[in-house]
């Protein structure tokens, strides 16, 4: 019981972080117009979906959703990393 607490407890953790990165996302676009920082609220916002329905145990057989979010914000992330580093031309 107390294993199931906890591990409840870190996705409300997740949740309310990832919520915060949008929320500063959003604030980042709205003043400067750039895109990257509305870019990266959309992938928070992504990773916040998945918390939120492992939270609301809405349906049994999530694992496939929730691992497919996560994978799409996972290369959403990659792609905006390689091309803020090419726009950079560090390497």
């Amino acid at each position: 019981m107390q294993q199931n607490m906890d591990a409840e407890l870190v996705i409300w953790a997740n949740l309310v972080l990832c919520l915060s990165i949008v929320v500063l996302g959003l604030v980042g676009y709205r003043r400067s117009r750039h895109s990257l920082p509305l870019m990266m609220a959309l992938v928070f916002s992504l990773f916040g979906t998945s918390h939120l329905l492992i939270l609301m145990r809405l349906f049994d057989d999530l694992d496939l959703l929730i691992v497919g979010i996560r994978v799409l914000a996972y290369a959403l992330i990659i792609y905006l990393l390689y091309r803020y580093v090419q726009v950079l031309e560090v390497f």
